[in-house]
């Protein structure tokens, strides 16, 4: 068994640093990705993401320097092995406040974070960052924006919708996330497309009916509900459900159907999911179809190698 080091206290006289303009972006971006990030996906998105020793030096100055936070040695048994995981600490969050224009005591950010659900967390995070890097393989796709969990736990919205005895329920919907994808008509370049989505991503800690109850049951009468319109300013939208493999995505599917979320759920693997196959091949397996299917229809055809 391999026995996992305790992480170093932060060092009372660190070397001096200078903030660099990357710096800045990575404190933006683990603020905009709900507060948490691991090394690994910082390393990909501002390093070489070979794992090299850059990052880990860097992010540990930016920890030593009192910018960023991460688990203590009584916490470190949450985070997955092989991961290290870091959120921003007070001076961090000083300087995005200041980015924003803001001061910090008005400032909205994660001060500490709920280790219980880091895996969960951070497969989000890999998710919209595969996201992000399939809209960057195309030049005819492009993110609208990306609404977080913490937003929709912070403000979340009421759905309304019959159980299997026919009694009317509420529930607040609050998905791991929502995102527009606008695409460009290849043969009109004034004509632009939007496709909204809201992401469930499974780890296999629900049951059946507990999934056809809080997900797809409250999940489909929020698509339809003025609360959904009135917080996009939409009147379309699918879920997409990431699961853990094959098995269970048959049984959610079926559950879906079951229950009336036919044509609204969307089905894949974590396995399946990267840039090249996201968002533009048939990885997708739709609740009432039997073949896999692209989210974004036709995006394939243009993506850049």
């Amino acid at each position: 068994m391999v026995k996992r080091q305790p992480p170093s206290p932060r060092p009372k006289n660190p070397r001096s640093i200078r903030l660099t303009e990357r710096d800045r972006r990575i404190l933006e971006t683990i603020h905009a990705f709900d507060g948490m990030m691991s090394r690994r996906q910082l390393d990909r998105l501002f390093f070489s993401g070979q794992g090299r020793t850059q990052a880990r030096q860097r992010l540990h100055a930016l920890f030593s320097h009192g910018y960023l936070d991460r688990p203590s040695a009584a916490e470190i048994h949450r985070v997955p092995m092989g991961e290290h995981v870091y959120w921003l600490a007070a001076r961090g969050a000083e300087v995005v406040a200041g980015l924003q224009g803001l001061a910090l005591p008005i400032f909205t950010w994660r001060k500490k974070q709920s280790l219980a659900r880091v895996e969960h967390d951070l497969a989000i995070n890999n998710f919209r960052i595969d996201v992000h890097a399939a809209c960057r393989r195309s030049p005819l796709l492009s993110l609208g924006h990306w609404i977080p969990e913490g937003a929709f736990r912070a403000e979340p919205d009421t759905a309304v919708y019959q159980d299997e005895t026919g009694e009317e329920r509420a529930r607040q919907v609050i998905p791991d996330g929502f995102f527009t994808i606008r695409r460009q008509a290849q043969q009109r370049p004034d004509k632009v497309e939007e496709f909204a989505f809201l992401l469930e991503v499974d780890m296999a800690t629900h049951t059946n009916p507990r999934f056809a109850r809080e997900k797809v049951r409250a999940g489909v009468a929020y698509l339809h509900s003025p609360a959904y319109r009135k917080r996009f300013g939409l009147g379309y939208g699918r879920w997409l459900v990431v699961t853990t493999g094959e098995r269970r995505l048959a049984h959610l599917k079926h559950v879906a159907e079951r229950v009336g979320g036919s044509s609204l759920f969307y089905f894949t693997t974590f396995d399946q999911v990267s840039p090249a196959t996201v968002l533009a091949a048939p990885i997708w397996q739709a609740a009432g179809g039997n073949e896999q299917v692209a989210i974004i229809p036709e995006a394939q055809v243009i993506s850049r190698s």
